[in-house]
C-alpha cells in the first residue's frame, strides 16, 4: 500500500508540474501558471474570435503584452510565445477576454485550455498554397511595412512591420530577415520589441561603419520617436535608455527616415507630422 501511495504521489506530483491548468478569476480573467521548462508556450488562434489582452508576468514584474484572438471552439493555427528567454523560471499568463459571453459561452470551456502546450519546437512550415514563392514573407504571423534597411559587410537587412501572434493587423513589432542576394532570405529572430512606450511602428536605420542605430516610432497613448543601437551588424538591438528622443502634439507623428546630408555635413531627418513632413538638422559634435 505504501509503495503503491508513494507512485501515486509522484504521478500526481509530475502531473501538476506539467500541466498548464487555467486559474478562472472571473467570468472574463482567467491566469496560467507556466514552468519555463520548455522553449516556447504555442498559443491556439482562432481567426474569428476578438482578441484577449494577455500580460506575461515573472517575479511579479510584467515583462510582455500582447493581444491574441484565442481559440473558443476550435484551433485555426498556433503561434509561439517564446518563454525560454526568461530563463528558468515560473512565468504567469494574466489574460483578459473581451466579447459578449452570451454568444461565446464560458470562459472556462474555451478550446484554447486543451490545446495550449510548452514545447521545444515550432514548426514553421510554408503549407499556404497561395503564398508567394518569390518575394520576401516572414515564417508565420502578419508582415506590413519594410523597415531600417541597410546593407553592411555582404548582408542585406530587411526590418519590416510583423505580428508575431496572429495574421491580422497586431502587436507591431521588427521583424528581422537577411540575404546576400536579395532572393533567398534568412528568417532571424525578432530585432525589436514593443515596450512601455508603446509598439513599434516603421522606421530607419544607419550606419557609421561600426554600431547600426535604428529609430522608429513608439506607439502608445500619442506617438513619439525612440533610438535603439546594435554592435553586433543588426543581429540585436539595445534601446537608448533616454527614449523617447523626439515628442510632439501632433496625433499622426510618425515614420522617421534620417540620413547624411554631405553638402553640410550634417545628419538630416524627415518625419511625417500630420499632413506635412517636418525636416530635422543634427551636425556632429566636434570636440578639440
Amino acid at each position: 500500500m505504501n509503495k503503491l501511495l508513494t507512485i501515486l504521489v509522484a504521478v500526481l506530483v509530475a502531473f501538476s508540474a506539467t500541466a498548464l491548468v487555467p486559474q478562472m478569476l472571473s467570468e472574463n480573467h482567467a491566469m496560467l501558471r507556466v514552468d519555463a521548462t520548455g522553449k516556447y508556450l504555442l498559443l491556439p488562434v482562432q481567426e474569428k474570435e476578438e482578441n484577449a489582452y494577455v500580460r506575461v508576468i515573472v517575479n511579479n514584474e510584467q515583462v510582455q503584452t500582447l493581444n491574441v484572438r484565442f481559440a473558443v471552439d476550435k484551433v485555426d493555427y498556433y503561434v509561439p510565445l517564446d518563454i525560454q528567454r526568461f530563463g528558468n523560471k515560473k512565468v504567469l499568463v494574466d489574460i483578459s477576454f473581451h466579447g459578449d459571453r452570451r454568444t461565446t459561452g464560458a470562459v472556462k470551456d474555451f478550446v484554447c485550455w486543451r490545446e495550449m502546450r510548452v514545447t521545444d519546437t515550432f514548426d514553421d512550415s510554408n503549407r499556404e498554397r497561395f503564398r508567394p514563392a518569390y518575394h520576401h514573407t516572414p515564417a508565420y504571423g502578419w508582415m506590413n511595412d519594410p523597415n531600417g534597411m541597410f546593407y553592411k559587410d555582404g548582408v542585406w537587412h530587411l526590418y519590416y512591420q510583423l505580428n508575431p501572434y496572429g495574421s491580422q493587423w497586431e502587436n507591431m513589432t521588427w521583424g528581422h530577415s537577411t540575404s546576400t542576394d536579395l532572393i533567398h532570405w534568412t528568417h532571424q529572430p525578432i530585432a525589436i520589441e514593443p515596450d512601455a512606450l508603446g509598439t513599434i511602428f516603421s522606421g530607419s536605420c544607419v550606419t557609421d561603419g561600426n554600431d547600426v542605430v535604428a529609430i522608429y516610432t513608439s506607439a502608445g497613448q500619442n506617438q513619439t520617436q525612440s533610438i535603439a543601437f546594435s554592435h553586433d551588424n543588426g543581429m540585436t538591438f539595445e534601446k537608448y535608455e533616454g527614449n523617447p528622443v523626439l515628442t510632439s502634439d501632433v496625433p499622426d507623428f510618425r515614420d522617421p527616415n534620417p540620413f547624411w546630408n554631405s553638402d553640410i555635413n550634417a545628419w538630416n531627418m524627415i518625419l511625417a507630422a500630420g499632413q506635412e513632413m517636418n525636416i530635422y538638422l543634427r551636425r556632429p559634435q566636434v570636440h578639440l
